[in-house]
């Protein structure tokens, strides 16, 4: 005879859903009702079996009883321990039926958050049925699985390795087989049913150890099995013998600290999160990650590898016993540095524990404190904080601070002056020897802010998956999918040559090597969206480029998102019985739109992306008037029903892009009837410069964004969007810009309201600096794209209009952005190509920038330091570079006639096919062998007889009112007096005050 909870409900007229509204006392004394009613009929803990109640009811009739029966299990458990004590195989009994009714709750929350159709077929399903709470599911197969659970039992031997093995243990194993016989019998697919199963096993070591933490003194014989409190099981893990050595023998007390407890469930827990809208999790597919370690003397820019890759865990198990270093893993984005602090984090809590207490921390979370302690602390709920500042007073257990995402701090008004003020915090904790701190950061990151700490940090550096992980990665994707889809995908990826170390189609192949990119991609492939167009474009794809392939796979994930069939039409695709559920159905769509044209839901997520990007941080609380119910998860993570950011991003970048694409064309788009003499919609310029404030005053336009936003407007039909258009427009904006007409009219201020109501701690030089700064690159990559001629300064051969300090401007007034804002965010081709004849740029910083064929015809550059500089078939006739510092640049096929460079420094440079033509290399620094090639290809090294060559030229020029000798002698006068600029980095030795 068994005990049935809801008979006996049933039985004394007491409805089980109106036990969720009852006090912990009341449901305390409804457990004493039931002890006494077991006492009666001389049941015992192994007739309890509340696992086959909910087994075998319908999902309708019980989904929101799951928490309540546990909760009542959990008050018999106490009350039968108080009678008398429970032996270690009863606890475990009572335990894991407990803990796995919490771990289904979990499940069943995250499928119904992400609308999954499986619960549609459930209610379905249940619809005939009777509506008393006694009907039963039916299936046959279920039945028999229900028969090894009741009536219960479990030996010693069982309990012991139930406790030790968890989800790989017998009696988890048999709960699993029920659980997916429970899945598929409410309408989940078999395959399906058994991913469900796997992320409840996965974070089931967290509802185990939160049940025994919640009632240590009833389960005292299991507490070391979970290594509660100080005590270590008998099964411990074998630590590496130096963690061991540094660290102090744990003290074993009666003392349980239950915040640092219920922190720990939390992180075990967090293993059985769906993968964005996955039936599976992170776990089901995670490749252990490699990486490949930096020489400390190695400077962040030039930072070199040492030794070959090596196990990536491996490597930050062995930082736990330096503590006088930080430990640093960097990569680009979507190479795994969360995921690898996620999966470590609860590992260590599982298996490290109480030898270290891992605690993971978001950066992108904190909220700026008087120091780094209530820096840290403000990522955790209120009742936690006391608790965090004094797991770092205390010696043991010793804290393992994993610091996620340097990149993602928040603003601050200082910029990144506060990142390098928080890796002093950090340092200084690290070298008080007590705890353990683990940072994850771009590369480029730490390159920006940390130059002149290299000594101090141990860095390591995440590598591409090697053949080894991907052979693993697809074993891993044969079970979370079906063999045929991931040995199809497999095979498409060998036969496209992408494995190969040099593939045909390098920049898919380096996506292919990504941990994210290559889910991604095989998302796009099991839904036929993978094909020989994507192979084709990536064929056609320009070297050094990657947004047109980006774009594309952004694109098509997005469509699959929301069922748009793709440009050539829809793929056709038979789905298989059992095959329904890795790919993205009808019916999934359906729940999603919610009734609703995608491309209204397409226009709400653009304005909720437009919104964390102009809040410059990576999480916001969102106005009411933009309801996020049935946000695609997907894209956008959601805390609290008014707090969102995106789940990856990478994910959140496209969007970004794609929101900025749209803002821009709406500059281009007239009036109906739409046609070359209809008016603007947007037509007034303050109307116009308004818009732009308010779309790009936010912070600096990043590289990979803009790129997709460009590509995003190349790919839109010409009679929809015009390049040409919108080059005039920003154009017209740019050169009122550059006369300050939009700050005189307050629109800038007008953008500063907006961007402080988001919480952007942006203030007003930084958004007129950067509003100049987004357009000066808009108009360049029009440049490039539209063949138009941008020249930032104006015709030079027109006075009137001719404005030779315009960029000059704006380099300044980036200068309250950060030191150099401009030169690193143009380094990489914003400025190739584009017209600056005329203008002037003393001293301006342009090191390693790419100026190739740019137009710097009778340019002012004296000392400017152009070291590195990519000055390829740039034309520099009749350019003033004295003093430049031109060291290492390269001047293959520049055009130098005329130009004059006394004083200069060409240490390096590579001149070959240079034109020297009267070229003045008077008292610079150039090689025997440069200065020889020069001299025999037309240069002077007498600045008397170049000036008298200039004057010659000049006053037979249409120009010589401006380009005269005299206004030559007047820009260079007292230059070689200030000396060289002889340093390569990015700082000149001699400071110029930029106005």
């Amino acid at each position: 005879m068994n005990l049935h909870i809801r008979h006996w409900l049933a039985e004394n007229c007491i409805e089980i859903h109106s036990l969720s509204g009852l006090s912990v006392g009341q449901m305390a004394g409804v457990a004493y009702r039931l002890i006494q009613d077991m006492e009666v009929k001389s049941l015992m803990p192994f007739d309890i079996c509340t696992l086959t109640e909910v087994f075998e009811l319908p999902l309708k009739a019980i989904w929101q009883e799951i928490t309540v029966i546990a909760h009542l299990t959990e008050n018999l458990l106490r009350y039968l321990s108080q009678k008398k004590p429970l032996k270690r195989n009863e606890g475990t009994w009572l335990v894991f039926q407990i803990a796995y009714l919490h771990g289904l709750q979990q499940v069943l929350d995250q499928e119904i958050s992400l609308q999954k159709p499986w619960l549609d077929r459930a209610i379905i399903n249940n619809q005939g049925a009777t509506q008393k709470a006694e009907s039963l599911l039916q299936s046959a197969h279920l039945h028999e699985l229900l028969k090894t659970l009741n009536p219960g039992k479990l030996t010693d031997t069982q309990a012991e390795q139930a406790l030790s093995l968890v989800a790989d243990s017998f009696l988890v194993q048999q709960i699993n087989s029920v659980a997916i016989g429970w899945f598929v019998a409410n309408g989940a697919e078999e395959v399906e049913a058994k991913l469900l199963t796997q992320r409840l096993a996965h974070a089931l070591p967290g509802y185990l150890l939160k049940v025994i933490a919640e009632n240590p003194a009833p389960l005292a014989q299991l507490q070391k099995f979970v290594r509660l409190g100080n005590s270590f099981p008998s099964n411990s893990v074998i630590l590496e013998a130096e963690i061991v050595e540094s660290s102090p023998s744990p003290t074993i007390d009666d003392k349980i600290d239950a915040y640092r407890e219920s922190y720990r469930v939390d992180l075990l827990q967090s293993l059985g999160q769906p993968l964005f809208m996955e039936s599976f999790a992170l776990k089901d597919i995670y490749v252990p990650l490699k990486g490949l370690p930096i020489e400390e003397e190695s400077s962040f820019e030039q930072g070199q590898k040492i030794g070959s890759s090596i196990d990536l865990q491996a490597w930050a198990q062995q930082q736990l016993a330096d503590l006088e270093t930080i430990a640093v893993i960097e990569s680009e984005l979507g190479y795994g540095k969360t995921s690898f602090c996620q999966i470590w984090a609860a590992k260590v809590a599982w298996e490290l524990y109480p030898t270290w207490m891992p605690i993971l921390i978001r950066l992108r979370d904190i909220i700026y404190g008087q120091s780094l302690v209530a820096t840290l602390n403000s990522v955790f709920p209120r009742d936690f904080r006391l608790n965090f500042a004094n797991w770092l007073k205390q010696d043991h257990p010793r804290c393992l601070l994993l610091l996620d995402g340097l990149d993602e701090l928040p603003p601050t008004k200082q910029g990144n002056r506060a990142k390098e003020l928080f890796i002093q915090e950090l340092l200084n904790l690290q070298l008080q020897g007590r705890h353990k701190i683990l940072l994850t950061s771009r590369t480029e990151t730490l390159q920006q802010i940390a130059p002149a700490l290299p000594q101090q940090l141990k860095r390591i550096t995440i590598q591409p998956l090697d053949v080894e992980d991907l052979r693993y990665w697809f074993q891993q994707w044969t079970t979370v999918q079906s063999l045929p889809v991931a040995q199809n995908y497999f095979t498409f990826l060998k036969q496209a040559g992408l494995f190969l170390r040099k593939s045909k189609l390098p920049q898919l192949s380096a996506l292919v090597r990504q941990p994210l990119m290559l889910y991604l991609l095989g998302v796009l492939h099991r839904d036929g969206l993978l094909d020989e167009e994507i192979l084709q474009l990536a064929a056609n794809t320009q070297q050094g480029t990657s947004a047109p392939l980006l774009w594309e796979i952004y694109h098509r994930l997005n469509r699959w998102l929301l069922g748009y069939p793709l440009t050539s039409g829809t793929k056709t695709m038979l789905l298989r019985s059992g095959s329904a559920h890795i790919h993205r159905t009808p019916e999934a769509i359906a729940n999603l739109l919610s009734n609703r044209h995608p491309q209204d839901l397409l226009e709400q997520m653009q304005a909720i992306a437009l919104q964390i990007l102009h809040s410059d941080r990576p999480k916001i609380n969102l106005s009411k008037e933009l309801p996020i119910q049935t946000l695609p998860t997907f894209y956008f993570r959601t805390q609290h029903p008014l707090s969102t950011e995106f789940t990856h991003p990478n994910l959140g970048e496209y969007l970004c892009a794609e929101a900025i694409a749209t803002q821009l064309k709406i500059l281009t788009q007239r009036q109906e009837p739409a046609d070359s003499r209809s008016t603007f919609i947007l037509d007034s310029p303050s109307i116009v410069a308004q818009h732009l404030y308010n779309l790009l005053g936010y912070g600096i336009l990043t590289q990979e964004i803009e790129a997709l936003a460009i590509e995003g407007l190349r790919r839109q039909q010409k009679w929809q969007f015009s390049f040409e258009v919108l080059f005039q427009r920003l154009e017209s904006f740019w050169r009122d810009y550059c006369q300050g007409r939009w700050l005189e009219e307050g629109i800038a201020h007008k953008a500063l309201t907006y961007f402080q109501a988001l919480q952007n701690p942006i203030n007003i030089e930084q958004v007129n600096a950067v509003v100049g700064l987004n357009v000066f690159l808009l108009l360049c990559a029009c440049d490039r794209l539209a063949k138009v001629s941008f020249s930032p300064c104006g015709n030079h051969k027109n006075l009137a209009e001719f404005n030779p300090q315009a960029l000059f401007m704006l380099i300044g007034r980036t200068g309250v952005l950060s030191i150099n804002a401009f030169a690193k965010r143009v380094r990489s081709q914003s400025l190739a190509g584009i017209n600056l004849s005329g203008a002037f740029l003393l001293h301006v910083m342009l090191a390693r920038v790419n100026l190739r064929q740019t137009n710097f015809v009778e340019a002012a550059l004296m000392g400017a330091n152009l070291a590195g500089a990519n000055l390829i078939d740039a034309n520099l006739a009749s350019a003033n570079l004295i003093g430049a510092n031109l060291s290492g640049a390269n001047l293959t096929g520049a055009n130098l006639t005329s130009a004059n460079l006394t004083g200069a420094n060409l240490t390096g440079a590579n001149l070959t096919s240079a034109n020297f033509t009267y070229t003045c290399l008077c008292d610079s620094l150039v090689s025997e062998v440069q200065k020889e090639y020069a001299m025999l290809n037309g240069a002077i090294f007498s600045l008397e007889e170049f000036q008298r060559l200039k004057r010659f030229v000049s006053e037979n020029s249409p120009l010589s009112s401006f380009n005269s000798a005299a206004n030559t002698d007047i820009y260079g006068e007292n230059i070689l007096n200030i000396g060289l600029i002889g340093s390569q980095e990015d700082e000149p030795t001699v400071p110029v005050d930029l106005p």
